[in-house]
């Protein structure tokens, strides 16, 4: 995987504890130039971070001295993934059909994109093993678009 490119870099506060960084991260973000709608523990990456479609914020706790966070704007190659998701025909009073995405989903949906991932539903449908599908286009960081992909499995 290439290096990503740093954008910004920026230290936070020892004040600044865990449970406020993520918030700091938003705040920051929009005042740099950087918005993000949200941030959160990413264990992989060893930090806290809000993500969008193009870079990141990333947040690393500094060792107890000097303490504080070191943050940095990353830019990385965002991946592009078509995930099937299980749709429910309906018929409605006109005999036309309609392929509806459990409200679940789509909740779940709205959460991923939140946190930066985007996402796209396709117009059309497939059957898949008995099964109708529509195609989901998601792009983001790799690590949001397994964990989305994950999460769509989860549900089968």
């Amino acid at each position: 995987m290439a290096e990503n490119k740093i954008l910004a870099t920026a230290t936070f506060s020892s004040v600044i504890h865990n449970n406020e960084i993520c918030s700091e991260i938003v705040k920051w973000g929009a005042a740099n130039g950087y918005p993000v709608k949200k941030a959160k523990l990413i264990n992989a990456l060893e930090g806290y971070v809000g993500f969008t479609p193009e870079y990141m914020i990333l947040a690393k706790r500094q060792p107890p001295i000097p303490g504080g966070w070191d943050i940095t704007v990353e830019k990385y190659e965002p991946e592009t993934r078509f995930i099937p998701v299980n749709v429910k025909v309906v018929t409605d009073g006109n005999g036309d059909k309609h392929y509806e995405i459990n409200k679940f989903i789509m909740k779940m949906m709205e959460e991923y994109r939140k946190e930066g991932l985007e996402i796209e539903v396709g117009e059309a449908f497939s059957e898949v093993y008995g099964s109708s599908v529509r195609d989901l286009r998601c792009t983001g960081h790799p690590l949001l678009v397994d964990g989305f992909e994950d999460f769509i499995e989860n549900m089968r």
